[in-house]
């Protein structure tokens, strides 16, 4: 029997590897999304006082370190770093939904920004027709900026009513 981990996953990406200091240079400085989206979230967390908005900023950061390690450099522990930090944005961002008091409406243009950011997963993997190791636009960096802005808009739903964004 075959165990699948996020980091099994990796190496079908689509960008060739290569041997230099950023494997995949396109996925690893398209990861920086997520450090942007983190430090936007971040100072909204400051704004609303919201707790939820802090662990998902903190969280997003994590998932950006972590994917600039596993795409850039790949040391040894880059495949912890990039895969738990995807279940830690996983749970927070539940909770988030979960506790939201506002309607659901907020959250319906991350769900579509989100959407689009599978659409790219999911056509951007090794083997698929629209693949092409070497080039400069890679559908998984697509995936990078479109689920760091799913998930930074997701995080301004817990925005309070009035709060001017």
């Amino acid at each position: 029997m075959q165990v699948s981990t996020l980091a099994s996953v990796g190496s079908s990406d689509c960008e060739r590897i290569a041997d230099a200091a950023l494997a995949q240079p396109v996925l690893a400085l398209t990861s920086l999304a997520y450090v942007m989206a983190s430090a936007v979230v971040l100072v909204w967390s400051v704004r609303w006082r919201e707790p939820f908005a802090a662990l998902a900023g903190g969280a997003l950061a994590a998932v950006g370190f972590g994917s600039v390690a596993f795409h850039g450099p790949q040391p040894w522990w880059a495949g912890p770093a990039h895969d738990w930090p995807i279940i830690a944005v996983a749970v927070v961002y539940a909770g988030m939904l979960v506790r939201s008091r506002r309607s659901r409406s907020p959250w319906l243009a991350a769900a579509g920004v989100f959407a689009l950011a599978l659409a790219a997963y999911a056509v951007g993997r090794t083997g698929s027709p629209l693949c092409r190791p070497d080039s400069l636009w890679q559908y998984h960096g697509a995936w990078h900026v479109l689920s760091a802005l799913a998930a930074a808009l997701a995080a301004r739903a817990l925005a309070p009513q009035r709060s001017g964004l």
